[in-house]
């Protein structure tokens, strides 16, 4: 059940580990470029150095644009949680005004994100074109049922649960305090 806070958690580490790097390798090659520039240096060997250093730099760029994107998915994740949960809006073209993005952007968005467990019970039904999040807390059998709403932890999301019984979050899965 803690494949949601895990995956979302293991992907904004590596967004953010990703623009690091990028951004501290390249700011230390190009200040090392400067003052190989400015000093003296073996002309033999110029045009390797140039090339090299093209090279690395654009792997930093790319470090940098992947982690970039890696850290805007964690933050839409967010974003659709939080519209899911709170406001209540599972189809696909309601969260995409919301959004200000396209439909087909939303879905395949929402279709990566189920696929690397950022959603735990979650599914797409494409005839509706709405997004389903199966509840994880059932009715406790008896009487009449209290439920309180909680607050998720792992992704901020609202949710009900029984009253002083364990209940997980539908949309990450973590446990419910």
């Amino acid at each position: 059940m803690k494949a949601s806070r895990a995956a979302v958690a293991i992907h904004s580490f590596l967004g953010l580990l990703l623009c690091f790097a990028g951004y501290f390798i390249g700011s230390v090659l190009i200040l090392a470029l400067i003052t190989g520039f400015a000093g003296a240096y073996d002309e033999r060997f110029a045009n390797e150095a140039m090339i090299s250093s093209a090279f690395c730099l654009a792997l930093c760029a790319a470090a940098v644009l992947i982690g970039a994107r890696i850290k805007r998915r964690v933050y839409r994740f967010r974003q659709y949680v939080s519209l899911i949960s709170s406001q209540k809006l599972t189809s696909i073209g309601d969260i995409a005004e919301r959004t200000s993005k396209s439909t087909d952007f939303v879905l395949k968005d929402l279709q990566k994100m189920i696929n690397r467990r950022f959603f735990v019970n979650a599914s797409i039904d494409m005839a509706a074109r709405k997004i389903i999040v199966c509840a994880s807390t059932l009715p406790v059998q008896g009487g009449p049922v209290e439920y309180e709403v909680f607050h998720c932890s792992g992704c901020g999301a609202t949710g009900t649960k029984a009253k002083d019984q364990l209940g997980h979050c539908d949309y990450c899965g973590s446990p419910a305090r």
